[in-house]
């Protein structure tokens, strides 16, 4: 039983960019990267609600991603 639902199964789940780049079509890439954009968020949003959630996921390091990601996102889109 998995625990985790692999987004695409041509790729591991830990894959690097390069290896999702040589792997991947880019409507595969942008389905893995609005899921990772989802975790950013909730990242952030969480460093807000508490201290403890602060220490782990530090809001700049999420906001910076996020970014990082959208800009990555929209090269694919053109």
């Amino acid at each position: 039983m998995d625990l985790i639902k692999p987004l695409n199964k041509k790729v591991s789940m830990f894959a690097s960019n390069d290896e999702l780049y040589d792997e991947l079509t880019n409507e595969e890439i942008i389905t893995i990267k609005l899921a990772k954009l989802d975790e950013f968020a909730n990242d952030l949003y969480r460093s807000t609600q508490s201290n403890y959630h602060a220490e782990l996921f530090p809001a700049d390091q999420s906001w910076f991603k996020i970014k990082e990601i959208l800009k990555e996102l929209n090269n694919l889109n053109n």
